[in-house]
């Protein structure tokens, strides 16, 4: 490894621990003996002047009325955590901004109760997130769209804008401590480990290249990766960081040239069954939304880290802050450029356009020993990380008959359904405010929703039908990997501009429901066999081509084909044709469906209206097989060396949460090679 390559993987090693350090300290913060600021000065203003009322005029928010730019910088010493402050829109410069601006100062003021220097505290306050509140509440009364904002400050910025007048206490997601944490904080360490990247030699840099055979002698001291999505891709990284030799596998094409074939897929219909929308550098979610949102804790360790590498790869330093932070697929091509880049750098060896047909176990001890590809290359190596998508189909079925222990998923499936998205905007932020949104461009953010219901039918949880995927400003695209079976999704690129917005409408698919179509010695896998069956239903409902099959929400919910003459605009690039879309899946999961949308049309008029179009089917939201895995060590139960990961192997559900879990192995191994401190 050169000088450079090992400076970088330094700086990557320190970040993570300096982010374990801070973890831990900030874990010990409420232990400690509080820090109370007095007033060392009284405000003697008026009663009026003091209170400081928000402006309810319609004009543009301002522009460039910032104190503190750089609003990542490091704070010294200890510090609040102040949660919800809020800043109306008008005073706001809007959602592309994450200064600390004076109206958010003033506001700031207001809940901590500093008496002085509002310039002291802005230099002292630090945004930690920002999220749009389409209908702020002050003291009970809407008062429109505005941003909630979480920020810390610190104690000496409190002392300096002269102390409050109460000893502050500790009240939970409204006002804690918060440690002094990572040095530079996360954007100073994202910048630092970006200008490292930057230096970081390149290695077999041509992206045409299938492999750099050449790179490893052929023995057994190395780790596969299978998959280049974001399990792969950090899992990878890691063990790469950490001085391990890696081989990735991945049946797709790098992002390059899997772009151009998506580009003959959408102009001549030419679909390319190995390098689509599922398979690829990337994984399924480079051509998505991006959607960074987890549910498994923003502030921890492996999160951060994720979010951090991504930065320094280039992602924009607002997804360490922003409260549903989203790449695009424009910005995630160039990420993954970069960071392929980077790990070439460090010697990982990447062989695209190589499908893995079999997982190798040592004849001695059973454990996994190597992978045979689909041109009939053996390669070996001393383990196995299984970091495959929801449509590796084959590879399971592999699995299935080499006897690793695979269980049944539940999973959902159902439609796409698009609106207007000026109609969104208008529900979510009322007519008033909807123009602030302008494609995009505006100081709002296009307007996106989320819902949920459970419907009882039988089943003892009940039927879950929610929204999923949403993608505002985006469109509907397909990620069959075969003409005969349709499956469609949603993408957007980063400025979300389309006219159009669309969500997976799905209900959960129990294994009682895919069971029926199980073939014999192979029911773990039923839920592919119900996918399969939709797909291909939904194919020929279609007409071939790749056309898909439509209804009105309003048809559907009246079991009446759509009326070509008045059907809405669709977003989806290859044709659609009506179909009776209510006849496609099992009746308790079209009765689960309509159902819901009953519910949701009164949560958003219109949202079952005439204007919105259902598109069929979305049946791959997730992998409907697991690959049972030992708590701890995380191999597979049934064949040791064999590490299954990420959302193909039932353990990780969108982009951060499969990285975080390509995280976790990559540590695990580490941990077992003991190479890991």
């Amino acid at each position: 490894m050169s000088d450079d390559s090992k400076k970088v993987r330094i700086a990557f090693v320190d970040a993570a621990r300096r982010a374990r350090g801070a973890m831990r300290y900030e874990r010990c913060a409420g232990r400690r003996a509080r820090v109370v600021a007095t007033a060392e000065s009284r405000d003697r203003r008026p009663r009026a002047e003091k209170r400081g009322k928000t402006s309810t005029s319609n004009a543009p928010p301002p522009r460039g009325q910032k104190v503190n730019t750089d609003t990542r910088a490091s704070l010294p010493g200890d510090r609040w955590r102040v949660y919800d402050v809020r800043v109306a829109l008008e005073e706001d410069p809007g959602k592309d901004s994450h200064e600390v601006t004076p109206a958010l100062t003033k506001q700031l003021a207001k809940l901590l109760g500093t008496r002085g220097d509002a310039d002291a505290l802005a230099r002292g306050t630090e945004v930690r997130r920002k999220t749009c509140d389409a209908r702020s509440v002050v003291r009970g009364r809407v008062v429109g769209p505005g941003f909630s904002y979480v920020v810390d400050v610190s104690d000496e910025a409190i002392s300096s804008a002269g102390g409050t007048a109460r000893p502050l206490r500790e009240r939970a997601k409204k006002l804690e401590r918060a440690a002094g944490e990572r040095e530079g904080g996360l954007g100073a360490n994202a910048e630092a480990l970006r200008e490292a990247y930057e230096r970081a030699p390149t290695r077999g840099n041509d992206a045409s290249s299938t492999s750099t055979s050449d790179t490893f002698p052929d023995d057994d001291d190395k780790v596969i990766v299978v998959g280049l999505g974001p399990a792969g891709l950090f899992a990878a990284l890691a063990l790469a960081e950490a001085g391990e030799r890696v081989v990735v596998v991945e049946r797709g094409q790098p992002v390059e040239e899997r772009g151009r074939d998506i580009g003959a897929l959408f102009a001549r219909r030419q679909l390319n069954g190995e390098s689509n929308l599922c398979y690829g550098e990337g994984g399924a979610g480079t051509w998505s939304d991006g959607k960074l949102t987890t549910r498994i804790g923003r502030n921890s360790e492996r999160v951060r880290a994720v979010l951090q590498a991504l930065v320094a790869f280039g992602a924009p330093d607002d997804i360490l802050v922003s409260g549903k932070p989203h790449l695009g697929t424009d910005r995630l091509v160039r990420i993954l450029r970069t960071a392929r880049r980077y790990m070439q750098g460090l010697g990982v060896e990447f062989r695209f356009g190589e499908r893995c047909e079999r997982i190798n176990r040592d004849p001695n001890t059973g454990a996994a020993g190597g992978v045979t590809l689909a041109s009939g290359d053996v390669i070996r190596g001393k383990a196995v990380i299984l970091a495959v998508g929801h449509s590796s189909r084959a590879l399971m079925e592999s699995l299935h008959l080499d006897g690793v222990k695979l269980s049944y998923q539940s999973f959902s499936a159902g439609f796409r359904i698009e609106h207007p998205q000026g109609m969104l905007d208008t529900l979510q932020y009322g007519s008033k405010y909807a123009g602030y949104v302008d494609n995009g461009k505006g100081p709002l953010p296009v307007a996106d929703y989320r819902v949920a219901n459970t419907v009882q039918d039988g089943i003892a949880a009940g039927r879950a039908c929610y929204s999923f995927c949403m993608c505002p400003g985006g469109q509907i695209v397909p990620t069959s990997t075969t003409e005969d079976e349709l499956c469609i999704n949603g993408m957007s690129f980063s400025k979300r501009s389309s006219k159009w917005a669309n969500s997976g409408l799905v209900s959960s698919i129990s294994e009682a429901d895919a069971s029926p179509f199980a073939e014999v010695g192979y029911e773990p896998l039923c839920g592919f066999a119900f996918q399969r069956h939709i797909e291909r239903e939904a194919a020929v409902m279609g007409g071939g081509g790749l056309v898909v099959p439509v209804q009105t929400a309003e048809d559907f919910l009246n079991e009446t084909v759509s009326d070509v003459a008045t059907l809405p605009s669709s977003s989806y690039r290859l044709g659609v044709k009506t179909a009776p879309l209510h006849e496609l899946y099992p009746p308790a999961v079209t009765q689960a469906i309509r159902e819901s949308l009953f519910r949701f049309n009164k949560q958003l008029p219109g949202f079952a209206g005439p204007h919105a179009l259902i598109h069929a089917p979305e049946a791959r939201t997730s992998s409907p097989v697991r690959v049972d895995r030992e708590k701890e060590t995380l191999m597979s139960v049934s064949m040791p060396g064999m590490y299954p990961i990420g959302e193909g192997a039932g353990y990780a559900g969108g982009i951060v949460s499969a990285a975080v879990d390509g995280l976790a192995a990559a540590e695990t191994l580490l941990e077992m090679s003991g190479k890991r401190r």
